[in-house]
């Protein structure tokens, strides 16, 4: 048996743009702030006021505080790789298919992989099927 990955496309995508989207906005914060923070003796706490005071202009028409960018992109790059873990699956391929014979009814029918306690989809008996070799099939 082998395990094969599967992606559903359209999350997958939606996750990527979400990432992509948050790692825009956060770069963004930081380049705003980048000339201030070179110059200053301590970035970290100069980088948290300036969260709180400075200004984005979006198009001319839109102000908001640098804050609001920086959750912005903690959220949706935190939403996207959430996403993009969710939107992949791993799948157990099974082997190779088998003719199995019922020990009661005789008679025989497919299956997919080792079976040890099963069904018989003719007499409906719990049997130890044995595996049929491929010379004996009509």
């Amino acid at each position: 048996m082998r395990r094969v990955l599967r992606k559903q496309k359209s999350v997958y995508m939606f996750s990527l743009f979400l990432c992509l989207a948050g790692a825009t906005a956060l770069l963004g914060a930081f380049w705003k702030t980048y000339p201030q923070l070179s110059a200053s003796q301590n970035p970290f706490s100069t980088f948290l006021s300036l969260l709180w005071t400075e200004n984005v202009n979006v198009v001319g028409l839109i102000k908001f505080k640098l804050i609001y960018l920086v959750v912005f992109g903690d959220i949706t790059l935190i939403l996207g790789f959430i996403l993009w873990l969710l939107s992949r699956q791993w799948f157990v391929v099974p082997g190779k298919t088998v003719w199995y014979e019922c020990s009661f009814c005789k008679k025989r029918w497919k299956a997919v992989g080792d079976k040890a306690l099963v069904h018989c989809p003719h007499c409906r008996q719990l049997v130890h099927p044995k595996i049929v070799e491929d010379s004996n099939l009509k």
